[in-house]
């Protein structure tokens, strides 16, 4: 019989990491205490650790993972550590989806829960980050959370292949500190936008078409998108990107927009975009921020 080691304490986790860490300078000379990915990894292997909590006990010791060192000085230790314990639900995994998945799993958002009923097609390839011949056909949610583990195994995901609605919406957003809209039906934008008020949650919404973007942040009480689209009975079911599709640094640029308000809103600072509408067109570098108060 195989004896089983009994689990590692705190203190013990900590003299662990103070073993495998070392002092490194940052490109400006500053110093700091890093934690490399393979230590990480043989730390997990050796202890049983998940790689989150590893990374946890070591920004609360001000050890740093050394892949987010570049984020230090926009992000201290506690701010990594509240993105680690954060939960956001990503609806919709195609050009903005793709993309915000891929930003949020670098940073270091720890759980994300990543909804879509659809597969990857080949119109998808010119702009879903995603996408590639190899994944044609298959589950987008099932390939987002593929690419979430090999960019950063210390987030968790929780793939649902199915769409969003009303029906579903309490189960999929159950324990989610935020979510992020990344639909291209406005009819079902409204639907995600009922459920988090419901559930009072924040949410992040853009849209793209063309070279083109918006985005908005809607905080429970919110006017939101009615104050855009008009009322749920009357808006289009779908906007212009239906007709003149999208091209791919469109996509990127919203989601990085999404992303930066995500962030924000995560640390507990107040959103740049709460009842104002961003709108931007990478055609010609115009930018606008309307008052929808």
């Amino acid at each position: 019989m195989v004896q089983q080691q009994p689990p590692m304490t705190p203190n013990e986790l900590q003299l662990l990491l103070e073993s495998h860490s070392q002092n490194r300078n940052r490109p400006d000379g500053s110093s700091y205490i890093s934690l490399s990915f393979s230590a990480e990894c043989r730390i997990a292997e050796q202890t049983g650790q998940s790689m989150k909590e590893i990374e946890l006990q070591a920004l609360n010791s001000d050890i740093v993972p050394e892949r987010y060192c570049r984020n230090q000085a926009s992000l201290s230790s506690r701010d990594q550590i509240r993105l680690l314990r954060s939960h956001v639900a990503i609806i919709g995994l195609g050009g903005l989806g793709g993309t915000v998945t891929e930003i949020l799993a670098r940073i270091g958002v720890g759980k994300l829960t990543l909804v879509d009923g659809d597969s990857f097609d080949d119109s998808n390839l010119n702009r879903q980050i995603l996408s590639s011949p190899a994944n044609l056909g298959k589950p987008k949610a099932e390939i987002a959370a593929r690419r979430v583990n090999d960019i950063n195994p210390a987030v968790e995901t929780c793939p649902i292949e199915t769409f969003f609605t009303g029906q579903n919406s309490a189960k999929i957003l159950r324990n989610v500190h935020l979510v992020i809209d990344c639909l291209d039906t406005i009819t079902d934008r409204f639907v995600v936008e009922a459920s988090c008020q419901a559930h009072s949650l924040p949410m992040v919404s853009a849209a793209i078409a063309g070279s083109s973007g918006q985005a908005t942040v809607i905080i429970p009480g919110d006017p939101g998108l009615k104050r855009i689209y008009g009322s749920p009975q009357k808006a289009p079911a779908k906007g212009v990107e239906a007709s003149i599709g999208t091209l791919p640094f469109a996509a990127m640029y919203m989601a990085a927009v999404e992303c930066a308000e995500a962030v924000t809103i995560l640390l507990g600072k107040p959103p740049e975009l709460q009842n104002r509408l961003f709108l931007a067109d990478t055609r010609d570098h115009t930018t606008d921020l309307l008052d929808l108060s």
